[in-house]
């Protein structure tokens, strides 16, 4: 088969399916542009090291259609942030323009996740959005890093942005910039962040008008109706694959920080030839913590479940795809909740529940696609003046990062983060985190035995400690996953819990609750122990020569090698017994046949 042939099958049904593949490649090479630039210029490590933002383009029509550098938990909102801006300011859209959001009841998510927004023009016509949504150290509320526990609405938790012209002719516009900065505690950090997220839309501009110059906008405007469509016909084509019929998912938060009781989300997935439905009835009633999830953060991981399960890698990540998925949550719910439900940790823990729902819902009908469960979030905001010149501080725990469920043929990975952010997160270099925060990390490593047992076993998470030095540092804890670990699949058990301390060990250990907030003294030591990943299948079909280089790497334990995976070294070394290991897997197999019935 000619070159020529395998592009026309790949986009089969493009008039000009060369011309396809070429535009939508440079899109995408626009976003990685757009995250190069916005890494080469920001100055707060969650940007230029852990890379919490994510790039996209969206159409005339305000439908996205390319994002490739990201985050996943920002697949599709960025396209709902356009729509709230262009409806705000319907008629009064000018070349030059630039505007700002966060709101999370018009194409939000929660308010540390601000938007920018570039229309492009060519030939005195609006053809494409420039977005970039980066997650900022501080937008105000009752906590410094504006995650709060405390908070039971979202006036509690920072500033809340509706869609605003931040420049005018490609100039600041300083009276609603200044007034945006004095409601953050890092005006300056938060001031050079948007002027490089400013910058990244600026580079795209640039390459699309080179795109418009070189196809016109005739040919580029088709262009992207096909690459809609394409995306389209690839959805619908493996939606019908899958049998009619309804398939429920269900997964629990471990509680809001004002109630113990666990929260519920349900989802029914409904396939229906080649569309489906997403319904979330049934999932519980909005609570008073911040963990509701506006309705932008929940579409977003229901289509991520689809992109990551039904559908390959390659499909593009546009408004086509996601047109055969119908989506619907009851309003005042958790996952729809009504304005002014607090929602600052959303993006997290929730998200990460909904994206266990759907896959749990998906597992019915796509067993070898679906993975066991991912961590869950399992780390702080640390806060306060830094004794070396000062200033004022935001340091996020990105290096306590756990593991991903594992699947059928691959073991999850290890120390990856959590499951809606499907590893788009970095953890940063530990000199550098010593150089921008007073704290000095005693470890960082894997946590032997954390990762769920299974035919193909969970990621390993990484235990993490840091001292500090600073005099009065706050800490908030936002996470979960301590009473619900990361689920196991087919047999495959469940990752470990999360757990956190403060002075671990001493006669003053004192556990923090998965949602906390506490002040601290210098010389205190902070402790995580994110979870493992879950297992998928029985873990005595494992192999035994990966059962014995796990525990040879301290992945597992000895002891689990032969408790769990049935597995006998011969005394002193790392042989297998091979005749002891073949009596005790059929040993355990049977007790566990007894146990079923």
């Amino acid at each position: 088969m000619s070159h020529d042939e395998a592009r026309r099958r790949e986009f089969e049904g493009a008039a000009d399916p060369i011309t396809l593949s070429v535009i939508y490649n440079r899109l995408l090479t626009i976003n990685k542009e757009m995250g190069i630039t916005m890494i080469n210029t920001s100055i707060s490590p969650i940007f230029a090291e852990v890379h919490d933002f994510s790039c996209a383009i969206c159409d005339w029509a305000d439908r996205i259609v390319a994002q490739i550098d990201g985050v996943p938990s920002h697949t599709a909102s960025s396209m709902e942030a356009v729509k709230a801006t262009t409806s705000y300011f319907s008629g009064d859209i000018h070349d030059g323009d630039i505007f700002v959001m966060n709101d999370p009841y018009t194409g939000g998510t929660h308010l540390p996740d601000i938007t920018i927004i570039k229309p492009i023009f060519f030939e005195g016509a609006l053809q494409f959005f420039a977005i970039n949504r980066a997650h900022h150290g501080d937008v105000g509320g009752i906590e410094p890093g504006s995650y709060s526990p405390k908070a039971t609405e979202l006036f509690h938790e920072g500033i809340r942005i509706p869609p605003v012209r931040l420049y005018r002719n490609e100039e600041p516009i300083m009276d609603v910039v200044d007034m945006i900065r004095i409601n953050t505690r890092m005006p300056d950090e938060f001031w050079v962040d948007i002027k490089a997220m400013v910058a990244s839309c600026r580079v795209a501009e640039r390459r699309i008008h080179e795109l418009l110059g070189k196809y016109g906008v005739k040919t580029t405007r088709e262009t992207i109706e096909e690459i809609h469509q394409y995306a389209e016909r690839r959805m619908r084509l493996e939606i019908e694959k899958l049998p009619d019929g309804t398939y429920v998912g269900e997964s629990y938060l471990d509680s809001d920080g004002f109630q113990d009781e666990p929260i519920r989300i349900r989802v029914a997935i409904t396939i229906d030839r080649d569309e489906a439905t997403v319904d979330f009835e049934g999932s519980d009633p909005q609570v008073t913590g911040f963990v509701n999830s506006p309705m932008a953060n929940t579409a977003t991981c229901a289509y991520v479940s689809f992109l990551t399960t039904v559908t390959t890698p390659d499909i593009p990540h546009n408004e086509g795809a996601y047109r055969p998925i119908h989506i619907s949550a009851p309003v005042g719910s958790v996952v729809n909740p009504e304005f002014p439900a607090a929602v600052a940790s959303c993006t997290l823990d929730t998200a990460c529940a909904i994206l266990e729902a759907c896959w749990k819902a998906l597992a019915n009908v796509l067993p070898d696609r679906v993975p066991a469960g991912w961590n869950r979030w399992n780390g702080p905001a640390i806060t306060g003046i830094d004794p070396r010149n000062g200033g004022f501080y935001v340091m996020f725990g990105f290096n306590g990062f756990g593991g991903a469920g594992g699947m059928n043929g691959m073991d999850g990975r290890h120390y990856i983060g959590d499951g809606i952010d499907l590893g788009g997160l970095i953890a940063p270099n530990i000199e550098t985190n010593e150089m921008d925060y007073p704290h000095i990390t005693e470890f960082n490593e894997f946590t032997t035995d954390s990762c769920g047992a299974g035919e193909y076993r969970g990621g390993c998470g990484a235990k993490y400690r840091i001292k500090m030095y600073d005099d009065t540092p706050g800490l908030v804890m936002f996470g979960d996953g301590r009473d619900h670990p990361p689920y196991g699949l087919f047999g495959g058990q469940p990752g470990t819990v999360n757990m956190a301390y403060i002075n671990e060990g001493s006669r003053v250990e004192h556990l923090i609750k998965a949602k906390d907030s506490l002040q601290l003294r210098r010389d205190d030591v902070y402790t995580s122990y994110p979870s493992g990943g879950g297992g998928w299948g029985n873990p005595l079909d494992r192999d035994i020569d990966r059962v014995r280089q796990d525990a040879r790497n301290e992945i597992i334990s000895r002891q689990s090698a032969e408790e769990i995976y049935g597995v006998v070294f011969e005394p002193g070394g790392w042989d297998v017994d091979t005749n002891a290991t073949k009596v005790l897997r059929k040993e355990l197999k049977s007790k566990k046949k007894e146990g079923a019935e």
